[in-house]
């Protein structure tokens, strides 16, 4: 007889589906001493049966009923196959495949798993002789041992479905902590970055992402766009941050001192060089390299430079030993750095190393929804540098300020700024007078010409009969800003587009003005 109890005892401590399956297997075989013993599960869709253990290479469709394992399966009712009704299953492949494993004469016993329920959860199959077989299914010791199986089977199932779980959890988490990590980054980013405007959003995320990279940095903008500021930013922001930031102008050192800056060099090396001295490649080890203006590094150097790259080593001038060195590289350039490689100005197997995370800083024209927050922002600095208490600037400052074209940037609206800053009387805001002639002599070529203006009037304005020059200008403005309201039917958004305008500007100057 059988020792049921001892077998399901036995299966209890397994936790990995594939062992538990495979153990009851062998002792099923040893027990019953029939010759194959083979459990069948449903894939994860549900449409395919799969054999566990050496024969997992089998699958069978369980609406495909030229294998009598669909018919077991839809009716969740045990078959007995003996020698001669195997005969009527001889149309699928696969399932005489699986019976020619039996020996000669056995027959086959199909039960589903748990024995005796509707809703099944797997197949068992058994090859031997019959009378063995056959007995198994009166046996109700066998049938709970069988549901114990399942059990277990279901138990692990269920188990690893929570740890997947859990694991998903946690990686959400992560994630989630990860993201809420790099929004408060991004928020710091905001005192040094400053601006609301999308551009900027964007290319503080972009500088986030960065810094948590090993990436080198290719920072690109316009001169006074403040790419020295996004560099600094990448190594605050990177695991680097304790250690030096080294930066350097390649444009501004002579090219026959610029590779001693960086490399440093021995005694004796050059006229002049009366002691050792270490690069700022060294200074930079373990911290970060800023070369800007890396587009005017002489031809040469840059050959230096990629070997450096390539190989995290450099030799100084007049050394013979290699250095080994650390550094996370970011370059910036105001050129077109493709057209220079292009030309051949530059190496281009530098520029892709260069370029492995590209960082484009916006021109403030590109942005000028963010010059009042600038504003503020330089107006705050001035005053604590100064020891002054300049208390703000005025929307007719904004204004002029939003139509000036900023070649030079945001470095050019700091010094106009300071420059305003100078002429405001303490306790005052900034007026757009305090700028003296600075922003107004850039604009006078867009000015109509008197001389060619018909009957010498400009909308509305009588030019031969102005005798008070602000009055005149706010009528202008007046009327510029009602005929665009008119073409655009009141639609203030589209009028303060086609003049260059945020809206909330416009609306201010509505309000202001009077214009309905």
């Amino acid at each position: 007889m059988v020792d049921w109890l001892s077998i399901a005892a036995s299966i209890t401590h397994s936790r990995d589906k594939g062992q538990l399956t495979a153990a009851f297997s062998r002792q099923v075989e040893a027990a019953l001493g029939v010759s194959h013993v083979w459990v069948m599960f449903p894939c994860e869709q549900g449409r395919k049966l799969c054999a566990q253990g050496n024969e997992s290479r089998y699958q069978w469709e369980v609406d495909d009923f030229t294998h009598p394992f669909a018919h077991v399966f839809q009716s969740a009712s045990a078959m007995l196959l003996d020698p001669a009704k195997l005969n009527y299953w001889l149309e699928n492949p696969a399932f005489i495949d699986l019976m020619s494993l039996r020996s000669k004469g056995e027959s086959v016993l199909i039960m589903p798993l748990p024995p005796g329920v509707k809703r099944i959860n797997a197949l068992m199959v058994m090859t031997g002789p019959a009378s063995v077989l056959s007995s198994l299914l009166a046996d109700h010791q066998w049938a709970r041992t069988c549901e114990i199986f399942t059990n277990q089977c279901q138990m692990i199932t269920d188990l690893g479905e929570e740890y997947r779980q859990i694991s998903v959890l946690s990686t959400s988490i992560a994630e989630i902590r990860r993201d809420e990590k790099d929004r408060e980054k991004a928020f710091e980013l905001k005192s040094v970055l400053i601006g609301e405007s999308a551009q900027m959003q964007e290319m503080r995320n972009k500088v986030v992402t960065a810094a948590q990279s090993s990436l080198n940095v290719l920072i690109c903008g316009e001169t006074g766009t403040g790419k020295e500021l996004v560099a600094r930013a990448v190594h605050e922001l990177s695991d680097r941050k304790g250690n030096a930031f080294v930066a350097i102008n390649c444009a501004a050192i002579p090219e026959n001192l610029l590779e001693s800056e960086l490399f440093g060099h021995q005694k004796g090396a050059f006229s002049g060089a009366d002691r050792n001295k270490s690069g700022l490649i060294a200074d930079a080890d373990g911290g970060t390299l800023f070369l800007d203006e890396i587009g005017d590094m002489p031809l040469a150097l840059q050959s230096k430079l990629l070997r450096v790259l390539e190989t995290r080593s450099y030799r100084p001038v007049g050394g013979s030993k290699e250095i080994r060195v650390d550094f996370r590289l970011v370059a910036a350039t105001h050129v077109a750095m493709q057209e220079k490689t292009e030309s051949n100005e530059f190496r281009r197997d530098l520029f892709y190393r260069l370029n492995q995370f590209p960082i484009f800083v916006p021109a403030l024209v590109a942005r000028k929804a963010d010059i009042p927050e600038l504003c503020r922002h330089f107006i705050n600095t001035y005053n604590q540098a100064a020891g002054v208490g300049i208390t703000g600037i005025r929307y007719a400052a904004i204004d002029l300020l939003n139509r000036h074209d900023f070649p030079g940037n945001v470095r050019e609206l700091r010094n106009l700024i300071e420059y305003a800053c100078a002429m405001t009387p303490n306790g005052e805001e900034i007026s757009a007078e305090s700028f003296g002639e600075h922003v107004f002599e850039q604009r006078t070529t867009s000015l109509p010409n008197v001389d060619e203006v018909e009957n010498e009037s400009f909308i509305g304005v009588d030019l031969t009969n102005i005798k008070d020059l602000r009055a005149a200008v706010q009528h202008f403005e007046i009327s510029v800003i009602r005929s665009r309201l008119t073409s655009f039917d009141g639609d203030r958004t589209k009028a303060a587009e086609s003049l260059g305008l945020p809206k909330r500007t416009l609306a201010h100057k509505c309000l202001k003005m009077e214009i309905s």
